[in-house]
């Protein structure tokens, strides 16, 4: 007789297995559809993304230029028009940087894209300490001695430097240092920062007044004293010593 209950139990199987395959195979076309959409979206999102960084909506229409002083912010505009007509967010800082490079006022600087077509640089200047002779002229240089530009008179608002061996020595270090050191209006009213050496350091005033500055150690604190010893004796003393700034010296 034919064993029913073994063909029962194969049925049984084979119907179990049956069912386990469709339902595989829908979890499979369903885990596909859904990769399927992510990667849509995914392609979606990056065509919208580059279609509206790249277009000619976003390229740079202006380029503002922010913490110049000395350095016309006219002149960096015109350095760095090149960058005018391309894409804000393909101009990188090294394009920025390339363009600025000739400009020798510019020490550092920073870029900041402002969509949809803005481009903010922000400069920050070299700063001018002194001026020393230079063929028959004066060549204006900063703290680390990069000339800065050339002039046929001393600046009015900056000391001339006398170091020996030039802006390379350190004494112009030395006298840069102090130069750095001095309020900007103290600054303008001295004629000439001599450094002998860089524990030898003399100011001379535009009035005559003369200053014993000793060594550029400690610039800071006696520029503060040189300041008050000014205001407290009302310019009337001809000559400071503020080498040793907590027992400084007017008469």
């Amino acid at each position: 007789m034919p064993d029913f209950a073994a063909w029962r139990a194969r049925f049984a199987r084979r119907r179990h297995e049956h069912d386990e395959v469709r339902r595989f195979t829908r979890r499979r076309r369903a885990r596909r559809g859904v990769l399927l959409g992510i990667a849509g979206i995914v392609v979606f999102v990056v065509a919208y993304v580059a279609i509206a960084i790249w277009s000619p909506a976003s390229a740079v229409r202006e380029i503002r230029v922010v913490g110049v002083e000395r350095l016309s912010e006219a002149e960096a505009a015109a350095a760095l028009a090149p960058l005018e007509g391309r894409p804000l967010a393909g101009v990188l800082a090294a394009d920025v940087g390339a363009l600025l490079e000739p400009v020798v006022l510019v020490q550092s600087y920073s870029v900041e894209r402002v969509p949809p077509s803005t481009l903010v640089v922000r400069i920050v200047e070299r700063v001018p300490v002194g001026a020393v002779p230079a063929d028959g002229g004066w060549s204006v240089r900063d703290a680390v001695g990069v000339e800065l530009w050339r002039a046929g008179e001393p600046p009015a608002d900056l000391p001339a430097i006398e170091a020996p061996g030039g802006p390379d020595s350190p004494g112009f270090a030395a006298a840069a240092g102090v130069s750095l050191a001095l309020d900007p209006g103290l600054r303008e009213r001295v004629a000439t920062i001599r450094a002998a050496s860089i524990d030898d350091v003399r100011l001379e005033l535009r009035d005559g007044v003369t200053v014993v500055w000793g060594s550029a150690e400690d610039s800071d604190r006696k520029a503060e004293v040189l300041a008050a010893l000014v205001q407290a004796t009302g310019g009337a003393a001809s000559h400071y010593d503020v080498s040793s700034p907590e027992t400084p010296v007017s008469r």
